[in-house]
């Protein structure tokens, strides 16, 4: 296992999840993990390993570095691998807005989820016909007059409709002096 940790930190830089087949694969080593959770656990046991982390999505285990890449980001990446798109990006939405933030519609255009400008326009009817999502609302930009790829999402769970209108027309310069 020792042998896979260059490739999965550089992979990681890229921001990257790998299985073990994956970078076995890519390192070109003829080499076989019977166990990746046992093996991950001997890994970390030595201080110099211990940015390697494991996440397991339904049928895989991935691999990556800490250094490079946060645990929220995995789990986001594992659901969209997991094919649980909208529930991720429902869960997303729904921690910042718990923050006091909006989200950017523009987020998504950005891994894991890498939707297409055209693909946001459709995400309200999205949201609102998968099972659980129904709280997921959406907020033009008071600054644009553009389409639904130009706004702010947020869950109705933990913000007011009128909350996240007055945070999508917050101009930052209003006080300045």
């Amino acid at each position: 296992m020792i042998e896979l940790v260059d490739y999965i930190r550089l992979l990681s830089k890229d921001g990257r999840l790998v299985t073990a087949e994956q970078v076995i694969a890519v390192a070109g080593l003829d080499l076989e993990i019977e166990d990746v959770k046992v093996a991950h656990q001997a890994l970390i046991e030595d201080s110099q390993y211990q940015d390697i982390a494991i996440i397991a999505a339904e049928t895989e285990h991935y691999f990556y570095s800490k250094r490079y890449i946060v645990s929220s980001f995995a789990a986001q990446w594992i659901g969209v691998k997991n094919g649980k798109l909208i529930e991720t990006m429902a869960d997303y939405i729904r921690r910042y807005s718990a923050m006091g933030e909006l989200v950017a519609a523009t987020n998504f255009t950005h891994p894991p989820y890498k939707l297409e400008r055209s693909e946001l326009a459709e995400l309200m009817k999205r949201f609102n016909s998968t099972d659980g999502c129904e709280d997921i609302h959406f907020q033009l930009d008071a600054n644009t007059n553009e389409t639904d790829s130009e706004g702010y999402y947020f869950s109705i769970k933990t913000m007011t409709n009128t909350y996240a209108k007055v945070l999508a027309e917050h101009d930052p310069f209003e006080w300045s002096a």
